[in-house]
């Protein structure tokens, strides 16, 4: 199919390329077929986005005294201000409660906001979602068109007396997913990330995926810093913010998307709520499944993606939709040809890691081992993770203990869809 790219006048562009498993399907039988969507965003170097707009909230309870993690979150956080240029930052410590530690505004004396910084001291328990509550709706109180809108969070452990208290994962997720798709729906990201290994990670994976930010768990506090100038490169290259990937079935056909993001089924429209989109190719997948239909050529969807273009300043701007298209037939070399071997590993790959976080999600442990190794077997993905999953099988099977949190953090990472450099 052809690949079609959009590119909008002010120098930012996104675009979609949608590939199917099988371009040509039996007639008159039903049919499953996947889908690969990818989305590819550039921008023009002599274009500057809007500014970043970023909440960074420190959980400053007894327990960070530990192994240096509040010291080595402090460091990473002023180093993250020292990056910013005419970017927009509020700064909070939380324990008990929330202190407000930099007042929202433009970054300009980078000296004084690193000192502020450094005054934050340890003390209390953790009201964590409180404290994510107030940075941020003071966040979206301040947006402004153009803004690009991330909350970060840096904490080690689990709410101790909060505006709520639950004592299962179960609620514990429903409560972040509440909280995850209101802090969306204000235009606004989560970037969770935890440190060590007492937080809980139902928490935090949650408020990450569903907002359309990131979970990052980090095991040594030392690392922070080289995660938080990843994530400013990352914003920094922001072409699409809110955006949401729309795939409409046709009648007569069934979709299923392979995210771990929030997906929303309004009709025959799926829409999955991606979030920031940076500048580079980025996979969304799933499945159609077709009812019979008679030989000929057939439009099975249809796909666009809204966003908003944080260059230009444009709000809910789309690419022009990209049709997809099945042919059916009783010619077997035609079906036999039409077949895409890339499109069918990538998309199993999407779909294990899926399973994989549902069983995580069950606390099936068989069955996260199982789907774990069948990850680490799949062709179609990349080494890098390949190498980080082969390591914690090993790990377990040494130990007898999975660490879960990079797990999860690491398989949201893989479904997120971001291709890495080489792929």
């Amino acid at each position: 199919m052809e690949k079609r790219r959009i590119f909008t006048q002010e120098g930012s562009g996104l675009g979609l390329n949608v590939e199917l498993s099988q371009t040509y399907i039996k007639a008159n039988s039903p049919v499953k077929l996947y889908f690969l969507c990818n989305i590819h965003a550039e921008r023009a170097v002599e274009k500057k986005a809007g500014p970043l707009n970023v909440a960074l909230l420190i959980d400053a309870s007894g327990s960070m005294g530990g192994e240096g993690k509040l010291e080595n979150a402090k460091e990473a956080a002023k180093i993250f201000v020292d990056s910013l240029q005419e970017d927009y930052l509020s700064v909070y410590s939380f324990s008990d409660s929330l202190k407000e530690i930099v007042p929202w505004q433009v970054v300009s004396d980078k000296r004084r906001i690193s000192r502020a910084i450094e005054s934050i001291g340890l003390e209390g328990g953790t009201a964590l979602f409180s404290s994510l509550r107030r940075a941020r709706d003071d966040l979206t109180r301040n947006h402004g068109r153009g803004m690009t809108n991330r909350l970060i969070v840096i904490t080690d452990g689990c709410p101790t007396h909060d505006e709520v208290m639950y004592y299962s994962d179960l609620e514990w997720r429903d409560y972040s997913e509440r909280f995850a798709l209101d802090t969306i729906e204000r235009n606004a990201s989560i970037v969770a990330i935890g440190v060590g290994s007492d937080y809980n990670e139902a928490i935090l994976s949650t408020l990450g995926a569903k907002s359309g930010g990131e979970f990052k768990h980090v095991k040594a506090a030392g690392d922070l810093k080289g995660y938080l100038e990843k994530q400013l490169k990352s914003l920094k290259n922001t072409v699409g913010e809110n955006s949401r990937l729309h795939m409409l079935a046709t009648p007569g056909s069934e979709l299923t998307a392979f995210s771990h993001r929030n997906v929303v089924r309004e009709g025959d429209d799926i829409k999955i709520q991606i979030g920031g989109i940076e500048a580079g190719d980025m996979e969304v997948t799933g499945e159609i499944v077709l009812t019979p239909k008679p030989p000929g050529t057939f439009r099975i969807a249809k796909a666009f993606l809204e966003y908003d273009d944080p260059t230009s300043g444009v709000d809910n701007k789309q690419t022009s939709p990209v049709n997809v298209v099945a042919t059916s037939t009783d010619q077997l070399d035609l079906m036999i040809k039409g077949r895409n071997e890339k499109v069918i590993q990538r998309v199993n790959v999407y779909k294990t890691g899926i399973e994989l976080l549902d069983n995580i999600k069950t606390g099936d442990q068989s069955q996260i081992t199982q789907k774990l190794a069948e990850l680490t077997k799949r062709p179609g993905l990349d080494a890098e993770t390949q190498r980080v999953y082969k390591d914690l099988l090993a790990a377990q099977q040494a130990t007898g203990r999975l660490d879960l949190k990079e797990l999860t953090s690491q398989t949201q990472q893989l479904t997120s869809g971001k291709k890495k450099e080489g792929e």
